[in-house]
């Protein structure tokens, strides 16, 4: 008996307050989402994380009056019919994509909370809705970057050819394929396209850019620099990965060349995430450091 006493005031202070009711709910559906692409919830629950930090703040905030609550159930419920638009535009789209996601978690937080809230909640709901958007934001740059694969391409083969791997590019309607011989012999080649510019790797990390520096007091100056030098450094990234899947390709055939292909993305991705904003979260201490060693040196 005391158990299950105990149980219900467990689900009572998770269900008592707006807040956690919220967030049940705006977390339910990742569920779907996973089911069709897995990694791409990865993000979304830092979002989520997010919450949890700010919790304390959410509870603060003001609910919602009928009108808007009828709104937003309205909102809600319509967004598990997005999928009939959607698909009109994208054929191949998911039953239950970013889009839907999107379109439910306003509907959620119509519900739930004053529209004014929204400045409180706006970083993680941002990280939420970007990520699970990111997919739909790359397809519509593509038009517009598809034609800088071929710069990309010819960096690759700079490096390549740098490190002794005699690569060269033809071009298949006006696609551009980089190829070269491998140790055993075997021709490599390879179509380079819009997704192997690095975009969506970049959106992704805008999307985390954007959420830290926006609850991050420094300057504008600061948090520009701060911006570019991630970009760039995202963009960087990319060729490296690319090169080590060439190498790989190279020197262990193109078997083991599509493992890596498979995994390395994630991993350098997320190493340098981890490393950027450990160095962006120390960049006081790292800024007296190389002060300090400039005065010594003049």
């Amino acid at each position: 008996m005391k158990q299950s006493k105990a149980q219900l005031t467990s689900l009572h202070s998770l269900f008592g307050n707006n807040v956690n009711v919220f967030l049940v709910l705006a977390f339910a559906p990742l569920s779907i989402i996973f089911y069709y692409n897995p990694f791409s919830v990865v993000i979304p629950v830092y979002g989520f994380l997010l919450f949890l930090i700010k919790h304390q703040k959410l509870l603060d905030l003001k609910e919602a009056n009928s009108i808007q609550k009828i709104l937003g159930l309205i909102i809600a419920v319509g967004s598990f019919f997005v999928y009939y638009v959607l698909v009109l535009v994208f054929p191949g789209a998911a039953f239950y994509s970013g889009a839907n996601y999107v379109v439910y978690l306003l509907g959620l937080f119509l519900i739930f909370f004053k529209f004014s809230a929204l400045k409180e909640a706006f970083a993680p709901l941002f990280l939420i809705v970007a990520a699970t958007s990111s997919t739909f934001i790359s397809v519509g740059l593509k038009p517009f970057l598809s034609p800088f694969a071929n710069d990309f391409a010819n960096i690759i083969v700079s490096v390549l050819r740098a490190l002794g791997v005699n690569a060269y590019i033809y071009y298949v309607s006006n696609t551009p394929i980089v190829a070269f011989s491998s140790l055993s012999g075997k021709v490599v080649s390879s179509a380079f396209v819009y997704e192997c510019i690095g975009v969506y790797s970049a959106l992704v990390f805008s999307i985390i850019l954007i959420v830290i520096l926006f609850e991050d007091p420094s300057g504008l100056k600061v948090k520009l620099a701060y911006s570019i030098v991630g970009l760039l450094g995202t963009f960087a990234l990319n060729i490296v990965r690319v090169t080590i899947i060439f190498l790989a390709d190279y020197f262990y055939e193109v078997e083991v060349g599509a493992a890596i292909h498979y995994i390395i993305g994630y991993i350098l991705f997320s190493t340098w995430l981890a490393c950027f904003f450990y160095i962006y979260s120390k960049r006081q201490t790292l800024h007296a450091k190389i002060t300090s060693f400039w005065k010594k040196i003049h």
